[in-house]
């Protein structure tokens, strides 16, 4: 009754040298279609990084100035939020490393309050948006002869720690 259920040893044994016997057979044709497929991977994954390195260098900069009587409420910043994420859509489909939307604030001059937002290209659009209420949006050309980095004067910034 086993018998009939499971096939016998030999038989097993059988199909394992007649399935050896195919690939070794085939093998030049086997290894060939594998040997094509790594080429054509290796080519698309360069492809693939040398465009995400053409994104990286048009990236569209803007900078956010808020008033002196800046207040975001609540839904401005879920609004913000959600600018963001239509930026990300907006940029299509460019590489995911090129496509992240990066978030800078730093201090201007007279210690103002900056933010920029720099992204895909292709989401220059949306990034033009401001996301809040009272704040003057400009392209980060003209903001950046406006900001000066912070300079430390007779300190190692590796000496000390905190």
């Amino acid at each position: 009754m086993v018998g009939d259920v499971a096939p016998q040893a030999p038989g097993v044994v059988h199909g394992l040298m007649v399935v050896i016997g195919t690939v070794v057979k085939h093998g030049g044709w086997l290894a060939g279609a594998a040997g094509v497929a790594l080429i054509v991977w290796a080519a698309s994954k360069a492809w693939w990084q040398r465009r995400a390195v053409r994104e990286l260098e048009r990236r569209a900069r803007f900078e956010f100035v808020p008033a002196v009587t800046f207040d975001p409420q609540l839904g401005d910043i879920g609004q913000a939020a959600a600018r963001l994420e239509e930026a990300r859509a907006a940029a299509g489909g460019v590489p995911r490393r090129a496509g992240a939307v990066r978030v800078r604030v730093w201090a201007g001059p007279e210690s103002q309050l900056h933010y920029g937002w720099e992204g895909p290209e292709r989401a220059a659009s949306v990034l033009r948006m401001p996301g809040y209420r009272q704040v003057e949006v400009r392209p980060a050309d003209a903001a950046r002869g406006t900001s000066e980095r912070v300079r430390f004067q007779d300190v190692s910034p590796q000496a000390g720690g905190w």
